[in-house]
């Protein structure tokens, strides 16, 4: 797990949290985890095709934060490993729309206090019993950052009284071709990861009276694109992002690299792909 700095200390110590008990929660030093899977549920993210969905729910202590799959300036990417879950094809996680964290060590992308994460999966042996069980690593950080090393099997518990879950589903951007009316809309970008001085001009539709704007922007893995500069959008619902390009250690390796855009706001959340030039 890569570690990047924090605003204040670091705290360095991997914080390793047993599976929980019947209740499904497993305690945390900030907080409390787990995962929610019961079978078939018709509650489904745009992207998750059909397939099961199981929910990872990460409630922490009031101020606490964590982190997006991109963490931003600053952060720990999640990651799961699903080596001891039973008769398990595939786990992809859905990511809800993000919040911008500013931070003096830098701009961070994550959730605060709670976050819920559908995670679409799919049995080897489509007849036969599937079991869940996830080794997940991600950080928690407030004054500090903890890097928390957790083991959690799943729990049944009815998706009705989990609060808010449908909304944390709904919250998950939408795929080009699945975009709604109310969710933001790529309009065009103008620039160049090359010459002199690299930069990317990036004009978003978000629709009149949409608060909360802002873009993210994800490279390849090994890649790094900085966070747009923010952008406060007109009387149309149009706002232009530029990112500073020089930021990066090499801007032209990102030549022909496709670059995954997620554009959220208060009315929705889509995602676009640009192959960088």
């Amino acid at each position: 797990m890569t570690l990047r700095t924090s605003s204040l200390a670091l705290l360095a110590l991997l914080v390793s949290v047993p599976a929980g008990a019947g209740d499904g929660w497993t305690a945390l030093p900030n907080g409390r985890a787990r995962l929610v899977w019961c079978g078939a549920d018709t509650l489904q993210p745009a992207s998750a095709n059909g397939r099961e969905l199981a929910f990872f729910e990460l409630l922490l202590d009031p101020g606490w934060k964590t982190y997006w799959r991109n963490p931003g300036e600053a952060g720990v990417a999640p990651s799961f490993d699903w080596a001891e879950a039973g008769n398990l094809a595939s786990a992809q996680i859905h990511f809800p729309a993000p919040l911008r964290l500013p931070d003096k060590g830098g701009d961070q992308i994550g959730y605060k206090d709670r976050v819920i994460l559908p995670i679409a999966v799919e049995r080897r042996e489509p007849d036969k019993p599937m079991t869940l069980k996830a080794s997940i690593s991600f950080g928690v950080c407030k004054n500090i950052c903890v890097p928390v090393d957790l083991t959690v099997s799943s729990a049944c518990h009815e998706y009705q009284q989990i609060d808010g879950l449908a909304g944390f589903v709904d919250a998950v951007p939408r795929l080009p071709g699945q975009r709604r009316a109310t969710d933001p809309d790529l309009i065009a970008i103008d620039g160049s990861v090359t010459g002199a001085n690299p930069r990317l001009t990036i004009d978003v539709a978000f629709g009149a009276g949409a608060t909360m704007t802002d873009l993210f922007i994800e490279a390849p893995e090994g890649l790094y694109v900085p966070l747009p500069g923010t952008a406060t959008p007109d009387a149309n619902g149009r706002a232009r992002f530029v990112v500073d390009l020089t930021k990066t250690l090499d801007p032209k390796d990102l030549l022909g690299k496709p670059l995954r855009l997620t554009m959220t706001s208060s009315k929705g959340a889509s995602e676009a792909i640009w192959t960088a030039k």
